[in-house]
């Protein structure tokens, strides 16, 4: 990247605009890394010839014998030798042509990606769209030394662009240089045109009236800086609300009143000033996998097994294959687990936050605050056992229902009741969190002051969780609750709902029980509460759409006062 950036003027690599036409090519290594499921395949194929002579000698003790030699001898070795050296030729030379086609490119306003020698494809994310770039390293790129790089840009359904692979040096460097390049492209665009923010809700672009300009490269501190230059850029802000008879925006924001509780931590070598909330310990990741409905079927499957083969040797014929894709179904669900749990981080930067895990794969995802449109807190039955708490969230712009336990949906594999008071206040784009709605609902039976449940006639449908199922509202959201053994709880903030919807089907409507849906984008948190009174029901279709509209007008309202003032 040496003949693409160039120091700027307080001493930082600043990202210059590459030369019209150059391109700038990935690590040669790429082709392979991303093909390696292929030549899995390939030596699956080759090798599950020999499988049952292999299992039948590990399993049974009959004896292993793989004839090499006939095959050898029926088509001599030479052919033998011909055929193998052109198979690694023609993928080495795939490979060539792949990393050949394959390059990417970086100007003051976009960053492009191309592949394919036959059958093109480009790709490309406008920086001032740009959300987040975050660094991915699965296990074999990690074996070389590789990583990839990943933008969310605002209005993707996936991720728009991944650069794979570069060095991780490489990959590092140029995140660094692209986090600045980003933030002088956001500042650049117009505000009407979806210009950058800071923290405070203002554009970043525009210092206030009356206070002294900032650097052109230093952008509006996080909540938790304070050093000189951020207290200075504070109140210059300050002196501009006395000015005009109004509080300073840092006052009483829910950012600020976290990080006291939280306490400070900053790291002024991380251009992001990203700042450490919470990691899950090991143990405690352990312990949910042990606590797990998987290894508790793996336990009876295991128990099932030792007494078929106490009963029967024989019968271990037809038990062990019989069990093979219940075992790899088993492992790879709590490996999965393992994998988005361990070394479980989130912290707070100053777009939202940032969750890193990975055990063989590193992985870290952005997510903005702004963008989150509803929330699921999850306490399964076995977790009761150390209070454990899962908590994920719908994102716009950063996955879909495929991405259940993906870092663009899960917030916290396996938490305490702190951590989940600490997501709500860092996450949800709400004035207060609603700490109390969701201790009610992951703990309460039947109504009470703030929950309404449904009524008793619908126990013929549900005879274990109609206590459970219910809604309360109060301001900000709307809370829905339902399950016995596993409880959930959904928080939807009402400026977030799209539209309601009531459903009723013949045996409802004889029981005179209907079933409300918040619409929304797609994600993994469940947005609908069932078996409520019907009446009941649709008085909260109107009190929810009358929420939801007064709650958008109150935030448009609230931008357009900000966009006057920092006009004037």
């Amino acid at each position: 990247m040496s003949d693409s950036r160039t120091n700027g003027p307080a001493g930082t690599n600043a990202l210059r605009p590459s030369p019209e036409g150059q391109w700038l090519r990935v690590h040669p290594l790429t082709p392979y890394v991303r093909s390696w499921l292929l030549i899995v395949a390939l030596v699956w194929g080759v090798g599950n010839v020999f499988l049952d002579d292999v299992l039948s000698a590990v399993v049974y003790g009959d004896p292993l014998d793989v004839d090499f030699a006939g095959t050898v001898q029926l088509v001599g070795i030479g052919l033998v030798a011909a055929v193998l050296c052109g198979v690694v030729g023609l993928v080495m030379g795939l490979g060539v042509l792949s990393w050949w086609f394959t390059r990417y490119q970086i100007t003051p306003e976009h960053v492009r990606f191309r592949s394919g020698a036959i059958f093109r494809t480009q790709r490309q994310a406008r920086l001032d769209r740009v959300q987040g770039i975050d660094i991915e390293r699965k296990l074999l790129p990690r074996i070389f030394g590789l990583a990839s790089l990943k933008f969310d840009v605002a209005d993707g359904g996936t991720s728009a662009l991944e650069l794979s692979y570069l060095r991780r040096d490489k990959a590092r460097e140029l995140r660094h240089q692209l986090l600045g390049a980003v933030r002088e492209a956001s500042r650049s665009a117009p505000a009407t045109a979806g210009g950058s923010r800071d923290g405070y809700g203002h554009d970043a672009a525009r210092p206030p009236v009356g206070a002294p300009a900032p650097r052109a490269d230093a952008p509006a501190p996080a909540p938790w800086d304070h050093s000189p230059q951020a207290r200075q850029y504070r109140t210059a802000r300050a002196g501009h609300a006395d000015n005009r008879g109004m509080s300073t925006p840092e006052e009483g924001s829910r950012e600020v009143r976290a990080a006291a509780r939280l306490g400070l931590l900053s790291d002024q070598d991380d251009p992001d000033q990203q700042r450490r909330v919470f990691t899950v310990p090991t143990s405690r990741v352990v312990l949910s996998l042990v606590l797990s409905w998987g290894t508790v079927s793996a336990v009876f499957f295991a128990t099932v097994a030792v007494v078929v083969w106490w009963w029967n040797p024989q019968a271990l014929r037809v038990v062990i294959p019989s069990y093979l894709p219940v075992a790899v179904m088993i492992v790879s669900g709590l490996y999965n687990r393992l994998e988005s749990s361990w070394g479980f981080t989130l912290s707070q930067v100053q777009v939202g936050v940032r969750v890193r895990s990975g055990l063989l794969n590193e992985r870290s995802s952005t997510i903005p605050v702004g963008r989150v449109q509803a929330l699921q807190v999850s306490k399964p039955a076995l977790w009761r056992v150390f209070d454990g708490h899962r908590v994920k969230v719908i994102t716009a712009g950063k996955g879909g229902v495929d991405d259940l336990e993906g870092l663009r949906s899960l917030v916290l594999p396996v938490g305490t009741p702190d951590n989940v008071a600490d997501i709500l206040e860092l996450v949800l784009p709400l004035a207060e969190a609603p700490t109390e709605l969701v201790r009610d609902g992951l703990n309460g039976i039947d109504g009470d002051a703030n929950y309404t449940t449904s009524p008793r006639r619908a126990r013929w449908l549900d005879p274990l969780t109609w206590r459970r199922t219910g809604f309360a509202m109060d301001d900000a959201v709307l809370s829905l609750r339902w399950g016995r053994l596993n409880r959930n709880v959904s928080v939807i903030p009402h400026h977030k709902t799209q539209s309601l919807g009531l459903q009723q089907g013949p045996i409802e409507r004889r029981m005179r029980i209907a079933s409300i849906h918040a619409h929304m984008i797609t994600g993994p948190v469940t947005t609908a509460v069932h078996h409520l009174d019907a009446q009941e029901a649709r008085d909260l279709m109107v009190r929810q759409t009358d929420a939801a509209r007064a709650a958008r007008e109150r935030n448009n309202h609230d931008s357009a006062r900000r966009s006057r003032e920092e006009i004037q």
